[in-house]
């Protein structure tokens, strides 16, 4: 039986503790453990560098800062000495291709964990597809290691590290700009006081092209404020920066919702 090892004691952690029940679960406290796993969890905060701006920064500034903080992986990385490591917390694209080099045998797997109580996402044991990057041989163990939990029904996507790290920032964009057009649409019909519900119901339910998912309207918690959402948007408008392609509909985008949060 491969020896599993999970670093953070978070939300994604204990997903991971339900799925692997034997896992050494690692706190802070236990980052340096040196008992050596064949597969180990990353799963620890990377909070937006922007934090440190203050209160007060500009959109502007934001934006320029939108990356995010990786520290806390680099340094379990560096002190691990795991056969495998699988980077489940949120990083910038291109991180674990930076580690990959150095003799390392790293592999992204994004997480799809929902804090809500209705969230169809909300277990490890109950999800549907995998998304995996990697070079082969890794995506291979940590397969094998998911054949153990999970039934030949489940979707395995395979990919690059580099790939799986974009398809993570670029869900959590894409649920953003659902709920933009949504609030959008809101203010309209608020405007021309008609009801909201009726054109969403209509629009977005009876359509079998759309659906319902992110349409719900909260009057005193307006656009998208979550723990990892508005990050997750900043920093793919951080990488598109980055690689050279300026995001101009997600900049406005992301404008708008700190007009919507305030």
């Amino acid at each position: 039986m491969l020896k599993v090892k999970i670093y953070g004691r978070g939300w994604v952690g204990k997903a991971m503790k339900e799925l692997f029940p034997d896992a050494l679960m690692c706190g802070s406290e236990g980052f340096k453990d040196k008992t050596k796993a064949d597969v180990a969890f990353i799963c620890v905060p990377t909070p937006l560098i922007n934090i440190k701006l203050g209160p007060e920064s500009s959109i502007e500034d934001i934006l320029s800062h939108g990356k995010l903080d990786t520290s806390i992986v680099d340094s379990v990385i560096a002190d691990c000495n795991d056969d495998l490591i699988v980077v489940r917390s949120t990083v910038n694209p291109g991180f674990c291709d930076k580690w990959d080099d150095k003799d390392n045998n790293i592999v992204f797997q994004p997480e799809y964990l929902g804090e809500t109580v209705a969230h169809p996402l909300l277990h490890e044991s109950d999800r549907k597809f995998l998304v995996i990057g990697g070079k082969p041989h890794n995506r291979r163990k940590l397969i094998e290691l998911y054949q153990t939990v999970y039934n030949a029904n489940i979707s395995i996507r395979q990919m690059t590290n580099y790939e799986a790290e974009v398809v993570k920032l670029t869900e959590n964009r894409a649920i953003a700009w659902k709920v933009a057009q949504c609030q959008e649409l809101y203010d309209a019909c608020e405007e021309a006081e008609i009801d909201y519900y009726t054109i969403r119901d209509t629009v977005y339910g009876d359509d079998p092209r759309f659906n319902l998912w992110w349409t719900f309207i909260y009057p005193d918690k307006r656009g998208f404020k979550s723990k990892c959402i508005p990050k997750d948007v900043y920093a793919w408008s951080a990488w598109a920066e980055s690689i050279g392609y300026v995001p101009e509909i997600t900049n406005a985008l992301l404008r708008k919702n700190e007009e919507w949060i305030k």
